[in-house]
């Protein structure tokens, strides 16, 4: 099976070493068994391996040069943990990959500072991509409240649908980080959608499947339907980070003679499973972007395949 392994990961003084410590002086584990910090960047605050002795942790620094997969070996060898904790190093995106099969990762997070998100945006959008779909939860921390949060929320939840959000503020307190705002109402029985409101639908309808059961929607423009494995789909293609990293964000349309593979508007009630039942469909034009950039028209948005695939419905 391996040993267990977290991989904690973000840039610089994101705050990685501090989660790393704070877990280890506070979850007991030392009672039961030894760990290992990898530690492949090393930031302002440093690992305070007296205090970490004493929890029976060790931390190995890599030194830069060594092969990966040896220098993780030789460790694991020499220090025989029970579990192992890694810092990452933002500038080594293959890192996990050359990990050792022994080491089994069973938990992934990534860590922003606050003060810095703006900047590592414009410049590192596709390194962001690659961390935050990987993790299972994502903390912000030092951000004094939740609203400015908020015009970053689509961006996130398109990295990585799956994933926890959290807010840290300033005083170390934590909530969810994002409430999806949806521009349209869901009091209603029938619901219209037009491009900018698509990605607002998808998401909330990952996290919501029965806010929309037995409803009709409207999509008021065009959809691209395809053929794929497990169907027809009808959706956008969305670059969720660069045009290297384009996804095809849909629905399952349930069979019908009268669906054509292309470009169209129509109306759909809702099924169970999220699967839409076309009622009346219009052939269209393909909209003069075929490609759906958040980032240029609404709201920002990232994503990468580095751990996992997007959900499908």
């Amino acid at each position: 099976m391996g040993i267990e392994t977290q991989l904690v990961y973000g840039f610089p003084d994101a705050g990685k070493t501090y989660y790393i410590s704070d877990c280890i002086a506070n979850d007991f584990f030392h009672k039961y068994g030894s760990t290992l910090i990898l530690c492949f960047e090393q930031g302002e605050m440093s690992f305070d391996e007296d205090t970490l002795s004493e929890k029976r942790t060790t931390v190995a620094y890599y030194d830069g040069k060594s092969d990966i997969k040896q220098f993780c070996s030789d460790a694991i060898n020499t220090y025989k943990p029970d579990r192992i904790y890694v810092e990452m190093n933002s500038s080594m995106p293959e890192l996990a990959e050359s990990f050792p099969d022994e080491m089994h990762v069973t938990y992934v997070c990534t860590f922003f500072n606050w003060e810095d998100l703006k900047a590592q945006l414009a410049g590192n959008r596709q390194e962001i991509g690659r961390m935050v779909s990987a993790s299972s939860q994502i903390t912000f921390r030092g951000c004094s409240s939740k609203a400015l949060l908020a015009p970053y929320s689509q961006t996130f939840r398109l990295m990585n649908a799956r994933a926890t959000y959290l807010r840290q503020d300033p005083m170390g307190y934590h909530e969810k980080a994002f409430d999806l705002f949806l521009p349209f109402s869901l009091s209603e029985p029938e619901i219209t959608i037009p491009r900018d409101y698509y990605l607002p639908l998808w998401l909330d309808a990952l996290d919501h499947p029965e806010h929309y059961t037995g409803k009709i929607l409207h999509f008021s423009d065009a959809l691209e339907i395809r053929r794929t494995d497990d169907g027809l789909r009808a959706g956008l293609v969305v670059m969720t980070c660069c045009m290297s990293d384009l996804q095809f964000l849909s629905f399952r349309l349930k069979e019908s003679n009268n669906i054509q593979l292309g470009w169209a508007t129509f109306d759909a009630r809702v099924n169970e499973g999220l699967v839409l039942e076309v009622t009346d469909i219009t052939p269209a034009k393909p909209p003069k972007d075929l490609i759906f950039n958040p980032n240029k028209e609404k709201a920002p948005s990232v994503r990468n395949e580095h751990f996992r695939g997007l959900p499908k419905f």
